[in-house]
């Protein structure tokens, strides 16, 4: 980490239980206690945004008189020296678990409405704490809250997603100087996740890498495969970098020789697309028109059937978080808002091409993060 993002890393660390007392104070009608929940894994983000605490295991709690991080041992000293509110280790309270130990504590406290992120609390933990607090407490799910609470970023955030967009950008170009046919999808894969690492892209929680080739590209969202690429085929690579929890999202296309005139064509249609969509970005846009722009160019060159997902979405510690930006989505969009624009087809039996940009939200407009990695149709 150089030293202006780790600077911004520092200020970001001391604004975190600012974070929590807007979430205390979204939240305060709707419940006297928060509790986020992390379980082998699911549900860091929240406890990172929140904390800034980053672990396998953990649970936050948010009470009207204090907020306390549950970690087990194997966390105590990384907590203490990472967050700034309280930190209780399992041992200290004489339980079991995270889990085990936040959940009694929190029954010490008589809470009436304790409120949960359902989107990412696995069931068994949710039946848990349940059990514990028993029957004269209320759950309720205020996911929606906590993931409008993060959607406007803040500049440590942006300049990590910059960040992560040159890791990934410098990778996808330092590869494909050495690809040529013979060389398979899942080698490309493995080849692009390992320069990302080198650049700089954090080793906790990897963005998958995405890689199909042929008529295999008619699948959105491919895991590589061993075959491998062939004189003539067009290959799709969906990929990202994670920079202090915050990723890129990217797709580039490219042709193994000189590409047919239908594959020029056709890519070109699909950029339209893109600059169709990018024009309507900026602040108070409804994000289903921005979809209609690009779909309707896509109707129009006889595509729109094979045009299966929404233009775009927001990205930030998640590769797919609020605002959705599809035909049926309601958002409107707003400074500070990260988006990516991603419009496609995928034809079975033919193929598929996307490609997939992220920008910021700005006051007049939108800026390409992912601006310095041409999206053109590469040809190696």
């Amino acid at each position: 980490m150089d030293r202006n993002l780790f600077s911004l890393r520092l200020k970001a660390i001391s604004s975190f239980l600012g974070r929590v007392g807007k979430m205390a104070a979204l939240g305060k009608n709707a419940a006297d206690t928060l509790v986020l929940v992390c379980q082998d894994g699911i549900g860091w983000e929240e406890i990172y945004y929140l904390t800034g605490f980053i672990g396998t295991s953990s649970v936050l709690l948010v009470t009207p008189d204090e907020n306390v991080l549950f970690v087990d041992a194997r966390y105590e000293r990384q907590a203490r020296e990472t967050v700034s509110c309280k930190v209780l280790s399992c041992a200290e309270v004489k339980r079991t678990s995270p889990i085990n130990a936040a959940s009694n504590y929190l029954s010490q406290k008589d809470p009436r409405k304790v409120a949960f992120n359902g989107k990412n609390m696995q069931y068994y933990v949710y039946r848990y704490i349940e059990r514990i607090l028993g029957d004269a407490v209320e759950m309720t799910d205020l996911s929606n809250l906590i993931s409008n609470l993060r959607r406007r970023k803040s500049n440590f955030e942006i300049v990590c997603i910059k960040e992560a967009a040159k890791i990934a950008s410098r990778a996808f170009s330092a590869l494909l100087s050495e690809t040529s046919e013979g060389m398979s999808e899942r080698e490309f894969a493995a080849k692009l996740d390992y320069l990302m690492r080198l650049e700089g892209s954090d080793f906790t929680h990897p963005v998958p890498v995405m890689v199909s080739s042929g008529e295999r590209t008619s699948l959105p969202h491919s895991v590589p495969t061993d075959r491998k690429f062939q004189k003539g085929d067009v290959v799709m690579v969906d990929f990202g970098a994670r920079v202090s929890g915050y990723v890129c999202d990217i797709t580039r296309m490219f042709s193994i020789g000189t590409p047919t005139e239908e594959t020029r064509s056709l890519y070109s249609i699909v950029l339209w697309a893109q600059s169709e969509a990018l024009a309507l970005v900026g602040p108070g846009a409804p994000t289903s028109e921005v979809d209609a722009a690009a779909r309707s160019v896509m109707r129009g060159a006889g595509l729109g059937q094979n045009f299966v997902h929404g233009v775009g979405h927001g990205i930030g510690l998640y590769v797919h978080e609020s605002p959705s930006l599809s035909e049926t989505s309601s958002a409107i969009l707003t400074e500070g808002d990260v988006i990516t624009l991603e419009p496609g087809f995928y034809r079975p039996g033919f193929g598929g091409m996307r490609v997939e940009d992220d920008y910021l939200v700005t006051s007049t407009g939108a800026e390409r993060i992912t601006g310095q990695l041409s999206n053109e149709l590469y040809v190696v």
